[in-house]
């Protein structure tokens, strides 16, 4: 693809650079890397309370399993993701309810949500579609009128705000995603940032199978006598989900860019806006005014068929445009059949989605190529 909808951003020369550091340590799991690059991440995403994990999947395992969520469990979330959202909901022992999304949005409905909370239900889980924040307002204030943790998978929303606040500040538990193609990538691995600090530190403990490593480390990770010197609690057996320092190695040659990396998905899509706004065949997402998007990608409605909008799909990346369908809805998986719902609004979002690329490979050129190609093949599959 000439223009594709992801890409993976390396910092080359400063990564090779880190990565011999480490390799010359001869340490490659989490230490010095992992600590600094906790620290610098948590001062860029002006956020509190990180721990840093080795893929989103494992933060949002995590947060699930701080709240408690087990078996005989309801967990509401949205069937509108990727699989690895509802996966870990699975894996709990808990039971799916999915609730209905704006079509308008493509995000989880409060009110769809509120009307399937139940005595079981013990989390709520909400996505950031694209990159652009729910309306986390909302949610917090149903978590609070219910007494319901909320879980947010922001794995599109590195560097989103609400209100001009970190995202995080609205949810019990954010979940964030540094897989390869996201805007800020250690290789793989994620991060969990907790609202309540017991939740944190309770977090820092089941990541490396429940045991507190950090109780017998001095501040730049050193080992303070024996290595197994902390206890582990019967109700605290954990997990091995802890990033390592090569990781870490990537993620902070790639921070020093990632103002610079959110500017430009930014700039891109607003320029795709502006270019698309009044096309009749051509609907753009309704965006909160107090939501500030990082646009992981660019999605959009077309006012056509499903059959209509995989033709333009198909003739879009026939000349190197690389627009895609970013995930699918969950219930039409066999692994989910056993939890239904009518998603009226989700099926309608899903059969009409698109999502384009605007991220900081493509320039103001690009996005104009991008625009045009995505008018002309509306226009020769509708004409």
């Amino acid at each position: 693809m000439k223009y594709p909808l992801f890409k993976v951003h390396l910092n080359s020369e400063e990564t090779l650079a880190n990565l011999e550091s480490v390799f010359a340590s001869g340490y490659l799991n989490e230490g010095e890397q992992v600590i600094e690059l906790e620290k610098k991440l948590s001062r860029f995403l002006e956020i509190n309370h990180l721990t840093l994990v080795n893929s989103g999947t494992s933060a949002i395992t995590l947060a699930l399993r701080i709240i408690g969520v087990g078996v005989g469990d309801e967990v509401i979330t949205t069937a509108m993701t990727c699989i690895a959202t509802n996966t870990p909901i699975v894996n709990s022992g808990a039971k799916i309810v999915w609730a209905d999304i704006y079509a308008d949005t493509g995000m989880i409905s409060v009110e769809d949500v509120e009307s399937k909370i139940t005595s079981r239900t013990k989390a709520i889980m909400i996505v950031d579609w694209a990159g652009t924040p729910a309306d986390l307002v909302a949610f917090e204030n149903l978590s609070k009128k219910f007494s319901i943790p909320i879980i947010q998978d922001a794995a599109h929303a590195f560097g989103a705000k609400y209100d001009d606040f970190p995202i995080s500040d609205f949810a019990d538990f954010t979940c964030f995603s540094f897989q390869a193609i996201k805007h800020f990538t250690t290789g793989d691995g994620g991060g969990l940032v907790c609202r309540n600090i017991n939740d944190f530190s309770l977090a820092r403990k089941l990541k490396w199978f429940g045991y507190d490593r950090d109780s017998v480390k001095d501040s730049k990770g050193e080992w303070r006598g024996q290595k197994w010197d902390a206890d582990i609690l019967e109700n605290e057996v954990g997990y091995k989900f802890n990033m390592n320092n090569m990781g870490a190695a990537v993620g902070l040659a790639n921070l020093s860019k990632m103002t610079d990396v959110l500017q430009r998905h930014r700039s891109n899509a607003a320029l795709l806006t502006k270019l698309l706004s009044n096309q009749e065949k051509i609907k753009i997402l309704e965006v909160d005014p107090k939501a500030e998007s990082s646009f992981w990608v660019y999605t959009l409605r077309l006012n056509l068929t499903e059959n209509q909008r995989d033709l333009i799909l198909q003739r879009l990346n026939d000349r190197g445009v690389g627009a895609g369908l970013v995930h699918l809805p969950n219930d039409r998986y066999t692994a989910f059949h056993g939890f239904r719902a009518e998603l009226t609004q989700t099926h309608l979002f899903a059969s009409t989605q698109i999502s384009l690329p605007c991220g900081w490979w493509l320039g103001q050129d690009d996005i104009q190529i991008i625009a045009s190609a995505l008018i002309d093949e509306i226009d020769a599959v509708v004409n």
